[in-house]
């Protein structure tokens, strides 16, 4: 799908606001660029990740941080695991 230049500003503008709009705004803001609601929906979770792909590129200590939280993460599934029965 490629916007008009209007429907790519207006869209960006309202992310930029809002990352995660009702699934009513969404669809007023289809009606109200004349697209569909799908279409609205895979934009902002587009943007979403494309946001965070661009955090993780241009952070040199994003990889620091993902490292410790992947560690915090694997010291606690232990115990989480041992808190389930067990078959």
């Amino acid at each position: 799908m490629v916007f008009t230049e209007i429907q790519r500003r207006t869209l960006v503008a309202i992310f930029r606001e809002i990352k995660r709009p009702s699934k009513e705004i969404q669809a007023t803001i289809a009606e109200q660029l004349g697209l569909k609601v799908s279409t609205v929906v895979n934009f902002f979770m587009n943007a979403r990740r494309r946001s965070v792909d661009k955090y993780t590129e241009d952070t040199t200590s994003s990889v620091g941080r993902t490292d410790r939280e992947l560690s915090t993460v694997s010291s606690t599934a232990p115990g989480l695991a041992s808190d389930s029965p067990q078959h």
